[in-house]
C-alpha cells in the first residue's frame, strides 16, 4: 500500500521532480555533515578560548573568502582571529587584540574587500592582520584580576547594527541564512564573560558577514531568527510560555511538555520536509524547535513530535536558557547543535541524528556556511558542501597538528642567536660627550651569542657603565607570536642582568630557523617615552603582530632625580609589526591622577610642518592661540639674532626626533636634557633641522649623556588628541 503511494507520487511529479525525493536534494541545507578544512592552534591565547559573539543578534562569526574571522575570549582577554581554510599551517592567519574600552560591548563591524572595521578602534587589513584604527585605543599589558571589570558589564555605548541593516528590536528578522544569519549565544559557558546584548528578544540578522566567492561555498539557504518566547503570543509566533513553564500555541497548552520556567525558552521555526516510509516528499511543512537550556522538543501546532533532555553542558555550549539568543543552526531539515562530546544535526520531525562529528566540544561557532569547532585551544574548521564527498568528517584530531615554522621554546633558550648589539654590549649609560642615541649607533646591529637555560654571556667591550665585567644576558619572558605570516618567539631579554641598577630590556622575536626577525630598543631616540633610569619591560603580552608591555617607574614634574632614582608614572607600551619591522603603535602613560596617550610622531611632525610653513589655520585647532600669536614676534635668542621664533626655531625642513612624558627639571635617564619645569602630564618633542644657517638646531651632547636641543615642542594630550601649549627653545 505505502510503495504504491510513493509509486503514484513518482508519476505525478515525473523525471523532474524526482530531486525532492531525496534528503540530499537541497544544495542550502545543513543536511550533510561538514568536510574538515582546516585546524589551527589558539593555546598562545590561553589554555581554553572560546567564540563570542560580535553583536546582539549572536553573530559568532564573519567569513571573507578563506578567512573566518571569530572573536574569542582567553584568560579574561579578547581578540579577533582569522582563521584560513585554505591553510595547512597550525596558526592563525592573524590575531588582533581588542582594545579595552571594546572589551564587553557589541561591535558593529563591516567587510570590505580588502578590511575589516568595526569601528574608529579597529580597521583591519585582511591580507597582512594590520590594525590601523583612526582613534587611539588602549589595550592592557598586566593580566586581568578578577577586581577589573567583566567584559560584558557595560552596555554598547552606540547601536550595534550598521545603518543598512534592517533589524527591529520587538519583531523577528527577516529570514535569512543559517551561515550568514547565525542564532548564536552571547555566552560560550557558563564563565565566559561576553558583550552585553540591548535586547535579547530577537535573533537580529547580523550586518557583518560577507558573502564568500562562488568556488568558497554554496549560497545562502533562508534560515528563521530565533525569538524568545514571553507569556503572549503574537501573530508571528503563537507560542507562548508561562512561568511555570508550560508552552502554549494561541494560547492552547499543549499536553506532554512542561519546561522550566525560571529560565528564558528560546524557539525557532523550521521547514522540514513531509515523508512517506522515510522519504522525502516535494511538499514541505514547518514546525517549531523550542528549548530551555534543559529540554530540547519539536511542536508540530499542539502536537510534540519528540522531546529529549540535553546532557549536561549542552545547553550552555547551545546557550540556550540564557537571556541572549542560542548557538544553534538551523535550515530545511537540520537543526545543528553542540554537544560536549560531539557537533550533531537533528532531524527536526524526529529528533534523531541525522549525522554526527564525534569530538569534545568546548566552544563552537559558524557562519557563511562554515562551523568552527573548539577543543580547548583547538579549533577545527568545518565546510557545509552539498557535493559529493568522501571525506566528510564523523570524528576530529584531538590536537591541531605541529607545523616545522612554529619555533621552540626550549630550543630557543639553548641556542645561539643574534641580539641587538647594544644588548651584548650592555650600554645602560654614556660618557663624556656621548649621548643614548649616540651609543646605540655606534654598537653593532647585531651580535651572535649563545644561551644556556636562557642565559648568555655578553660582549661588555668596556665603555659603558658597569662594564668593566663580563655581562649576562638574560631569557625574562616568552611568547609565541605571529608577525606576518611568520610564526615567532617574542623574547623580553635582560641585558646585564647581573647588575640591575644598569641593566635594561630589549625585545627581540626569532622564528623557526633562530633567526631574529624583529626588535624593539627603548634606548634609542625613536622609542625613548621618558625619564627612566634603565628602560625595563614587565608583563610581556602577544597577540599575532601586536606585542603589549608596561614599562615602570617613569619620572614626572616632582620626582626626585638621580641615576637610580624610581618615578611615580608608568606606560603601558605597545609596537605592531608594520611588515617589515616592530614599530610603537601606542603608549599610554598612567599618571597618579590620570592616563594619556602619546601623540603619534606622525601627527605631531604634521602640525609642525604646518606651522613652519605659515600655515597655522590648517592647525588652529592644535596649536595654544597664545602659541600661534608668539610665532611671528622676535625669537629673544642671542643666536638668532632679530629673527622671529618661527624662523629661528621652527624651521622648515625641521624634524621631530620623538615625544616623551616630561620628567622634572634636569631629570636624567632619557637622551633629552630638560632645562624647564613643566606640568605634570606634559610631553616634550625635540627638535632638529640639518639647515647649516642654524647650527643652535644641532642637539648639543652634555655629560650626563644626554643631549641639549635647540627647540622643542611642549604638548598637553587628552581623549581628543593634543594641543601644543609651549615652544622651548634656548636662551644662548
Amino acid at each position: 500500500m505505502i510503495l504504491g503511494v510513493v509509486l503514484t507520487l513518482v508519476l505525478a511529479l515525473g523525471g523532474g521532480g524526482l530531486w525532492a525525493l531525496t534528503r540530499d536534494s537541497d544544495p542550502l541545507s545543513l543536511v550533510k555533515a561538514p568536510i574538515l578544512k582546516a585546524q589551527q592552534d589558539l593555546s598562545n591565547l590561553g589554555k581554553e578560548p572560546t567564540a563570542a559573539p560580535f553583536d546582539s543578534s549572536g553573530t559568532t562569526a564573519i567569513v571573507n573568502k578563506q578567512l573566518t574571522i571569530l572573536r574569542v575570549i582567553a584568560d579574561r582577554r579578547e581578540t579577533l582571529v582569522a582563521l584560513s581554510t585554505s591553510s595547512s599551517a597550525s596558526h592563525a592567519a592573524w590575531q588582533v587584540p581588542v582594545p579595552d574600552e571594546l572589551a564587553g560591548q557589541n561591535l558593529s563591524c563591516k567587510v570590505s574587500t580588502k578590511t575589516l572595521d568595526c569601528g574608529e578602534r579597529i580597521s583591519i587589513d585582511l591580507a597582512s592582520g594590520i590594525n590601523s584604527p583612526a582613534k587611539p585605543s588602549t589595550v592592557s599589558a598586566a593580566p586581568a584580576t578578577s577586581s577589573s571589570q567583566e567584559p560584558g558589564q557595560q552596555e554598547p555605548s552606540g547601536s550595534s547594527t550598521s545603518a543598512d541593516d534592517p533589524t527591529s528590536s520587538t519583531a523577528p528578522a527577516p529570514a535569512a541564512s543559517p551561515e550568514s544569519s547565525p542564532q548564536t549565544s552571547a555566552t560560550a559557558s557558563d564563565s565566559s564573560p561576553v558583550p552585553s546584548s540591548s535586547d535579547a528578544s530577537t535573533t537580529a540578522s547580523p550586518a557583518v558577514s560577507a558573502s564568500p566567492s562562488a568556488s568558497d561555498s554554496p549560497a545562502p539557504a533562508s534560515a528563521p531568527a530565533s525569538v524568545r518566547l514571553s507569556e503572549t503570543p503574537s501573530g508571528d509566533v503563537p507560542l507562548s510560555v508561562d512561568k511555570d513553564g508550560a508552552v502554549s500555541v494561541n494560547n492552547g497548552k499543549v499536553s506532554g511538555l512542561s519546561l522550566d520556567g525560571s529560565k528564558p525558552v528560546w524557539a525557532a521555526r523550521v521547514e522540514a520536509p513531509r515523508k512517506v516510509a522515510g522519504v522525502n516528499l516535494p511538499s514541505s511543512r514547518e514546525v517549531w524547535v523550542v528549548s530551555d537550556g534543559l529540554t530540547v522538543a519539536a511542536l508540530d501546532g499542539s502536537t510534540v513530535l519528540w522531546s529529549s533532555e540535553l546532557p549536561d553542558g549542552a545547553g550552555a555550549l547551545n546557550g540556550l536558557g540564557a537571556e541572549t539568543p542560542p548557538r544553534w543552526q538551523m535550515s530545511k531539515g537540520a537543526v545543528v547543535m553542540a554537544y560536549p562530546d560531539s557537533l550533531r544535526a537533528l532531524d527536526p520531525i524526529d529528533g534523531t541524528a541525522i549525522w554526527q562529528v564525534s569530538t569534545p566540544v568546548t566552544s563552537w561557532a559558524a557562519g557563511d556556511g562554515y562551523v568552527v569547532v573548539f577543543n580547548g585551544s583547538t579549533t577545527s574548521v568545518l565546510a557545509f558542501d552539498s557535493g559529493s564527498s568522501s571525506t566528510r568528517a564523523t570524528t576530529l584530531p584531538t590536537s591541531a597538528p605541529v607545523s616545522t615554522d612554529v619555533p621552540d621554546q626550549k630550543e630557543i633558550e639553548n641556542a645561539s642567536l643574534d641580539v641587538p648589539g647594544i644588548c651584548a654590549e650592555a650600554f645602560s649609560g654614556g660618557g663624556r660627550g656621548m649621548t643614548r642615541a649616540d651609543m646605540v649607533k655606534q654598537a653593532p646591529e647585531k651580535t651572535t651569542v649563545t644561551f644556556s637555560d636562557g642565559k648568555a654571556a655578553g660582549t661588555a667591550r668596556g665603555n659603558g657603565v658597569g662594564s668593566s665585567i663580563s655581562n649576562t644576558i638574560s631569557m625574562k619572558a616568552t611568547q609565541q607570536g605571529l608577525l606576518g605570516s611568520t610564526p615567532v618567539m617574542v623574547t623580553v631579554l635582560d641585558c646585564n642582568a647581573d647588575n640591575p641598577t644598569y641593566g635594561f630590556d630589549v625585545l627581540v622575536a626569532y622564528n623557526a630557523d633562530k633567526e631574529m626577525v624583529g626588535s624593539l630598543v627603548m634606548d634609542a631616540e625613536a622609542n625613548e617615552i621618558g625619564y627612566v633610569s634603565a628602560p625595563h619591560m614587565e608583563n610581556l603580552r602577544v597577540v599575532g603582530g601586536t606585542i603589549t608591555f608596561d614599562e615602570p617607574q617613569l619620572r614626572i614634574s616632582g620626582d626626585e632625580s638621580c641615576l637610580t632614582c624610581g618615578g611615580s608614572a608608568s606606560a603601558t607600551v605597545t609596537a605592531q609589526w608594520d611588515g617589515d619591522s616592530l614599530e610603537l603603535f601606542d603608549v599610554v602613560y598612567h599618571l597618579p591622577t590620570q592616563d594619556i596617550h602619546r601623540p603619534s610622531l606622525a601627527t605631531v611632525q604634521a602640525v609642525y610642518d604646518a606651522l613652519a610653513a605659515k600655515e597655522d589655520s590648517r592647525v588652529a585647532n592644535q596649536v595654544d592661540p597664545s602659541v600661534l600669536s608668539s610665532l611671528d614676534q622676535p625669537a629673544r635668542a642671542a643666536q638668532a639674532g632679530d629673527a622671529t621664533l618661527r624662523t629661528a626655531f621652527v624651521p622648515e625642513g625641521g624634524k621631530v626626533v620623538t615625544c616623551l612624558l616630561a620628567g622634572s627639571k634636569d631629570s636624567s635617564g632619557a637622551s633629552m636634557a630638560l632645562t624647564q619645569d613643566l606640568p605634570l602630564g606634559s610631553i616634550v618633542c625635540p627638535i632638529t633641522s640639518d639647515d647649516p644657517s642654524k647650527p643652535w638646531m644641532q642637539p648639543t651632547p652634555k655629560y650626563s649623556a644626554q643631549a641639549e636641543y635647540g627647540s622643542w615642542l611642549v604638548l598637553t594630550s587628552n581623549e581628543e588628541g593634543f594641543t601644543v601649549t609651549d615652544i622651548g627653545h634656548k636662551t644662548n
